[in-house]
């Protein structure tokens, strides 16, 4: 815990660290938007054409490079980085790009088909050595350090760092949908204070609403959830490096 709490201090904290968060919860606002849409095509709230799909699918690509280049960069400095072209450079570099090629068809699978919770299963499984890879390289930006961490870690170092990976992937769904539940129970405050407590008015008012509020409850969760899945993925890097530090 005192490493995750390290690595939160690390994302938080510092030298521009409050606009770095507010680029970082935008781009992720984007790719929440796109998984949100894709997540009511699938509940047929809304329709979407293979144009339309291919222009998401693109997006979507851009997001996981933009992701993998984020992380590696994090792993160098230990600070929030900025969201610049930079990120994209070190991204384009040759373990990273390695790392973006094998997970990318997961992100693929994830948002564009019924077999998310596959693709989520064995991209966890996959965590651990990919961000081992990255971890490494992030040192120097060398490729032929992109290994030395394997050298320090046992099977219990593994297990390890997989049960941590599972409770941050809980811990992100449990903090958006509690934060979901907030957003919400203080929009139903304010509207039956509106209407002055008069339940059938308020149930009128929703009834009529009920699609949009549909819609509107799967975008911020899409956003919260891509969010925070972010910053957990940053802390479990955190984690790892250190773990791995400690040994040497």
């Amino acid at each position: 815990m005192a490493k995750m709490r390290e690595a939160l201090a690390c994302l938080y904290k510092g030298e521009n660290a409050l606009p770095r968060q507010i680029c970082l919860f935008s781009i992720c606002g984007v790719a929440g938007l796109i998984n949100g849409y894709m997540s009511l095509v699938e509940q047929y709230y809304n329709d979407a054409n293979i144009y339309l799909k291919i222009g998401l699918a693109v997006l979507i690509i851009l997001f996981s490079f933009f992701i993998v280049g984020f992380e590696t960069e994090f792993l160098h400095t230990r600070k929030i980085p900025d969201s610049d072209m930079n990120i994209f450079k070190i991204a384009a570099k040759k373990i990273p790009f390695i790392i973006f090629l094998i997970c990318i068809p997961l992100y693929m699978i994830s948002i564009f088909s019924k077999y998310q919770y596959l693709a989520f299963c064995i991209e966890t499984l996959l965590a651990i050595p990919l961000t081992m890879m990255q971890a490494g390289f992030s040192y120097n930006f060398e490729n032929a350090d992109a290994f030395k961490l394997f050298h320090k870690f046992n099977v219990k170092d593994y297990f390890m760092l997989l049960i941590k990976r599972l409770w941050v992937v809980i811990a992100a769904y449990a903090i958006t949908l509690f934060a979901v539940f907030v957003i919400f129970f203080i929009t139903g405050l304010t509207i039956a204070l509106f209407f002055k407590g008069d339940i059938n008015s308020i149930t009128l008012a929703l009834s009529a609403q009920q699609t949009q509020l549909a819609k509107l409850s799967n975008y911020i969760t899409a956003i919260l959830l891509i969010y925070t899945l972010a910053i957990g993925i940053l802390v479990w890097d955190y984690e790892l490096i250190k773990t791995y530090e400690e040994k040497v």
